[in-house]
Protein backbone atom coordinates (compact mmCIF):
# COMPACT_ATOMS: atom_id res chain seq x y z
CA UNK A 1 0.00 0.00 0.00
CA UNK A 2 1.35 3.43 -0.97
CA UNK A 3 1.10 6.38 1.38
CA UNK A 4 -1.00 9.42 0.54
CA UNK A 5 0.61 12.85 0.41
CA UNK A 6 -0.74 16.38 0.63
CA UNK A 7 0.58 19.94 0.76
CA UNK A 8 -1.29 23.05 1.86
CA UNK A 9 -0.57 26.77 2.04
CA UNK A 10 -2.80 29.73 2.85
CA UNK A 11 -2.63 33.44 3.55
CA UNK A 12 -5.22 35.67 5.27
CA UNK A 13 -5.12 39.45 5.43
CA UNK A 14 -5.06 41.00 8.90
CA UNK A 15 -8.68 42.20 8.56
CA UNK A 16 -9.92 38.88 7.14
CA UNK A 17 -11.38 40.40 3.97
CA UNK A 18 -8.90 38.69 1.64
CA UNK A 19 -7.56 35.14 1.74
CA UNK A 20 -6.16 32.44 -0.52
CA UNK A 21 -6.02 28.68 0.14
CA UNK A 22 -4.24 26.11 -2.03
CA UNK A 23 -4.11 22.35 -1.40
CA UNK A 24 -2.65 19.52 -3.49
CA UNK A 25 -3.00 15.83 -2.62
CA UNK A 26 -1.86 12.56 -4.18
CA UNK A 27 -3.36 9.12 -3.49
CA UNK A 28 -1.36 6.66 -5.64
CA UNK A 29 -3.45 3.60 -4.75
CA UNK A 30 -6.61 5.34 -5.92
CA UNK A 31 -4.73 6.93 -8.86
CA UNK A 32 -6.18 10.27 -7.76
CA UNK A 33 -4.55 13.69 -7.52
CA UNK A 34 -6.64 16.58 -6.24
CA UNK A 35 -6.20 20.34 -6.51
CA UNK A 36 -8.15 22.82 -4.37
CA UNK A 37 -7.92 26.59 -4.83
CA UNK A 38 -10.15 28.94 -2.79
CA UNK A 39 -9.95 32.73 -3.00
CA UNK A 40 -11.81 35.28 -0.86
CA UNK A 41 -11.67 38.84 -2.21
CA UNK A 42 -13.60 41.58 -0.41
CA UNK A 43 -16.87 39.63 -0.23
CA UNK A 44 -16.36 37.68 -3.44
CA UNK A 45 -15.65 33.93 -3.25
CA UNK A 46 -13.99 31.89 -6.01
CA UNK A 47 -13.49 28.16 -5.64
CA UNK A 48 -11.97 25.32 -7.66
CA UNK A 49 -11.74 21.59 -6.91
CA UNK A 50 -10.52 19.05 -9.45
CA UNK A 51 -9.34 15.45 -9.45
CA UNK A 52 -7.14 13.74 -12.04
CA UNK A 53 -5.07 10.57 -12.50
CA UNK A 54 -2.15 10.67 -10.12
CA UNK A 55 1.27 11.71 -11.49
CA UNK A 56 4.46 10.35 -9.88
CA UNK A 57 4.95 11.68 -6.35
CA UNK A 58 8.16 13.37 -7.49
CA UNK A 59 6.36 15.34 -10.20
CA UNK A 60 5.73 19.05 -9.50
CA UNK A 61 2.65 18.98 -11.74
CA UNK A 62 -0.88 17.74 -11.37
CA UNK A 63 -3.86 18.46 -13.55
CA UNK A 64 -4.37 19.12 -17.23
CA UNK A 65 -3.29 21.99 -19.47
CA UNK A 66 -5.88 24.39 -18.00
CA UNK A 67 -5.82 23.16 -14.40
CA UNK A 68 -2.25 22.83 -13.24
CA UNK A 69 -0.17 23.51 -10.15
CA UNK A 70 3.55 23.71 -9.49
CA UNK A 71 5.00 23.42 -5.99
CA UNK A 72 8.47 24.19 -4.73
CA UNK A 73 8.22 23.47 -1.01
CA UNK A 74 11.97 23.76 -0.45
CA UNK A 75 12.03 27.39 -1.58
CA UNK A 76 8.46 28.32 -0.61
CA UNK A 77 6.80 28.83 -3.98
CA UNK A 78 3.55 27.68 -5.61
CA UNK A 79 1.62 28.54 -8.77
CA UNK A 80 -1.72 27.33 -10.11
CA UNK A 81 -3.96 28.13 -13.08
CA UNK A 82 -7.56 26.92 -12.84
CA UNK A 83 -11.14 27.56 -13.86
CA UNK A 84 -13.09 28.67 -10.77
CA UNK A 85 -16.75 28.98 -9.85
CA UNK A 86 -18.21 31.93 -7.94
CA UNK A 87 -19.96 29.98 -5.19
CA UNK A 88 -19.54 29.25 -1.49
CA UNK A 89 -20.19 25.53 -2.08
CA UNK A 90 -17.45 24.30 -4.38
CA UNK A 91 -17.82 20.93 -6.09
CA UNK A 92 -15.41 18.99 -8.25
CA UNK A 93 -15.06 19.94 -11.89
CA UNK A 94 -17.23 23.05 -12.13
CA UNK A 95 -16.02 26.53 -13.05
CA UNK A 96 -15.66 28.95 -15.96
CA UNK A 97 -13.77 31.91 -14.45
CA UNK A 98 -10.02 31.98 -15.28
CA UNK A 99 -8.02 32.20 -12.04
CA UNK A 100 -4.25 32.19 -11.72
CA UNK A 101 -2.52 32.36 -8.35
CA UNK A 102 1.06 32.49 -7.16
CA UNK A 103 2.37 32.32 -3.59
CA UNK A 104 5.76 32.85 -1.99
CA UNK A 105 6.37 32.14 1.68
CA UNK A 106 9.18 32.11 4.20
CA UNK A 107 10.16 28.49 4.79
CA UNK A 108 11.16 29.28 8.41
CA UNK A 109 8.47 30.00 11.01
CA UNK A 110 6.70 28.67 14.08
CA UNK A 111 6.85 24.93 13.55
CA UNK A 112 5.16 21.95 15.16
CA UNK A 113 2.70 19.11 14.59
CA UNK A 114 -0.66 18.01 15.96
CA UNK A 115 -0.80 14.81 13.88
CA UNK A 116 1.66 12.03 13.11
CA UNK A 117 3.17 12.52 9.65
CA UNK A 118 2.32 16.23 9.46
CA UNK A 119 4.79 19.13 9.45
CA UNK A 120 3.05 22.45 10.18
CA UNK A 121 4.41 25.99 10.33
CA UNK A 122 3.14 29.58 10.52
CA UNK A 123 4.92 31.80 8.00
CA UNK A 124 4.79 35.13 6.20
CA UNK A 125 3.18 34.77 2.77
CA UNK A 126 2.83 37.00 -0.26
CA UNK A 127 0.25 36.06 -2.91
CA UNK A 128 -0.87 37.41 -6.26
CA UNK A 129 -4.21 36.52 -7.87
CA UNK A 130 -5.22 37.14 -11.47
CA UNK A 131 -9.00 36.93 -11.92
CA UNK A 132 -9.74 37.43 -15.60
CA UNK A 133 -6.88 39.92 -15.93
CA UNK A 134 -7.53 41.80 -12.68
CA UNK A 135 -4.59 41.52 -10.27
CA UNK A 136 -5.01 41.41 -6.48
CA UNK A 137 -2.25 41.14 -3.85
CA UNK A 138 -2.53 39.54 -0.42
CA UNK A 139 0.32 39.88 2.05
CA UNK A 140 0.10 38.57 5.57
CA UNK A 141 0.52 35.64 7.90
CA UNK A 142 -0.18 32.18 6.56
CA UNK A 143 -0.02 28.49 7.31
CA UNK A 144 1.92 25.84 5.40
CA UNK A 145 1.88 22.10 6.03
CA UNK A 146 2.74 18.82 4.38
CA UNK A 147 1.40 15.43 5.39
CA UNK A 148 2.14 11.79 4.62
CA UNK A 149 -0.03 8.95 5.89
CA UNK A 150 -1.29 5.46 5.09
CA UNK A 151 -4.93 6.54 4.66
CA UNK A 152 -6.74 9.88 4.21
CA UNK A 153 -7.84 11.17 7.63
CA UNK A 154 -11.23 12.69 6.79
CA UNK A 155 -12.91 9.87 8.74
CA UNK A 156 -13.72 11.43 12.12
CA UNK A 157 -15.28 14.72 13.30
CA UNK A 158 -12.80 17.53 13.89
CA UNK A 159 -12.30 21.24 14.46
CA UNK A 160 -9.03 22.66 13.14
CA UNK A 161 -7.82 26.15 14.08
CA UNK A 162 -4.92 28.15 12.62
CA UNK A 163 -4.52 31.69 14.00
CA UNK A 164 -1.65 34.10 13.46
CA UNK A 165 -0.52 37.64 14.15
CA UNK A 166 2.66 39.62 14.64
CA UNK A 167 3.10 38.52 18.28
CA UNK A 168 1.01 35.36 18.48
CA UNK A 169 0.42 32.17 16.55
CA UNK A 170 -1.56 29.05 17.40
CA UNK A 171 -2.51 25.83 15.59
CA UNK A 172 -5.05 23.65 17.42
CA UNK A 173 -6.94 20.43 16.77
CA UNK A 174 -10.05 18.89 18.34
CA UNK A 175 -10.65 15.32 17.13
CA UNK A 176 -12.10 12.70 19.46
CA UNK A 177 -10.08 12.84 22.68
CA UNK A 178 -7.40 15.03 21.04
CA UNK A 179 -7.52 18.67 22.19
CA UNK A 180 -4.00 19.88 21.63
CA UNK A 181 -2.14 22.68 19.93
CA UNK A 182 1.18 24.46 19.54
CA UNK A 183 2.43 27.97 18.88
CA UNK A 184 3.66 31.02 20.77
CA UNK A 185 2.24 34.06 22.55
CA UNK A 186 4.87 36.78 22.72
CA UNK A 187 7.84 34.97 24.28
CA UNK A 188 5.78 32.11 25.75
CA UNK A 189 5.72 28.76 23.96
CA UNK A 190 2.31 27.09 23.64
CA UNK A 191 3.53 23.60 22.77
CA UNK A 192 1.22 20.92 24.15
CA UNK A 193 -1.51 23.49 24.90
CA UNK A 194 -5.10 22.37 25.51
CA UNK A 195 -7.80 24.06 23.42
CA UNK A 196 -11.54 24.57 23.79
CA UNK A 197 -13.73 26.45 21.31
CA UNK A 198 -17.43 27.18 20.89
CA UNK A 199 -19.44 25.28 18.24
CA UNK A 200 -19.60 26.80 14.73
CA UNK A 201 -21.12 30.29 14.78
CA UNK A 202 -20.48 33.80 13.46
CA UNK A 203 -18.72 34.61 16.75
CA UNK A 204 -16.84 32.04 18.83
CA UNK A 205 -15.05 32.00 22.14
CA UNK A 206 -11.67 30.23 22.33
CA UNK A 207 -9.51 29.20 25.28
CA UNK A 208 -5.90 28.01 25.07
CA UNK A 209 -4.31 26.63 28.24
CA UNK A 210 -0.76 25.55 28.92
CA UNK A 211 1.38 25.33 32.02
CA UNK A 212 1.46 28.75 33.65
CA UNK A 213 -0.57 30.51 30.95
CA UNK A 214 -4.23 30.68 29.96
CA UNK A 215 -5.32 32.71 26.95
CA UNK A 216 -8.87 33.79 26.13
CA UNK A 217 -9.85 34.58 22.57
CA UNK A 218 -12.77 35.84 20.52
CA UNK A 219 -13.11 35.06 16.79
CA UNK A 220 -15.47 36.68 14.28
CA UNK A 221 -16.21 35.06 10.94
CA UNK A 222 -15.54 37.21 7.87
CA UNK A 223 -16.29 34.53 5.26
CA UNK A 224 -17.91 31.08 5.33
CA UNK A 225 -17.71 28.35 2.72
CA UNK A 226 -18.28 24.60 2.32
CA UNK A 227 -16.45 21.78 0.54
CA UNK A 228 -17.65 18.19 -0.03
CA UNK A 229 -16.01 15.72 2.34
CA UNK A 230 -17.04 12.23 3.46
CA UNK A 231 -20.53 12.54 2.00
CA UNK A 232 -21.15 15.82 3.87
CA UNK A 233 -20.29 19.49 3.58
CA UNK A 234 -17.27 20.53 5.64
CA UNK A 235 -17.72 24.00 7.16
CA UNK A 236 -14.81 26.43 6.64
CA UNK A 237 -14.43 29.94 8.04
CA UNK A 238 -12.03 32.84 7.53
CA UNK A 239 -11.78 34.65 10.88
CA UNK A 240 -10.30 37.63 12.68
CA UNK A 241 -10.21 38.40 16.37
CA UNK A 242 -7.92 38.28 19.35
CA UNK A 243 -6.06 35.67 21.37
CA UNK A 244 -4.67 36.72 24.72
CA UNK A 245 -5.46 40.34 23.84
CA UNK A 246 -3.39 40.26 20.63
CA UNK A 247 -4.89 40.54 17.11
CA UNK A 248 -5.07 37.42 14.95
CA UNK A 249 -6.56 36.28 11.64
CA UNK A 250 -6.72 32.84 10.12
CA UNK A 251 -8.96 29.86 9.43
CA UNK A 252 -11.26 27.53 11.38
CA UNK A 253 -12.51 24.29 9.77
CA UNK A 254 -15.30 22.16 11.25
CA UNK A 255 -16.25 18.65 10.07
CA UNK A 256 -19.13 16.64 11.54
CA UNK A 257 -17.63 13.34 10.37
CA UNK A 258 -18.46 11.15 7.36
CA UNK A 259 -22.06 10.44 6.51
CA UNK A 260 -23.48 7.15 7.75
Amino acid sequence: MSETWSAYVDVVSADGTRALILRVSHDPDADRAELWVHAFLDGRFLGHMSAHPCPPITSPDTGDARQQVRLDLEHGRARATVLAAETDRTVYGEGAIPLSVSLRWAVAGQQGSNLRGRDERLVRVGAELDVGGRITRIDGWGHQHTQRQAHPRFAVPFTYVSLRGDEVGFVGLLAGTVRRGFGAWRTHRLDGAQMTIDPPAAGRHLRVSTQGLELEGRLERTCRYWIPMGGRWRDGSIVTGTLGGLPVSGVVNDFAGPAA
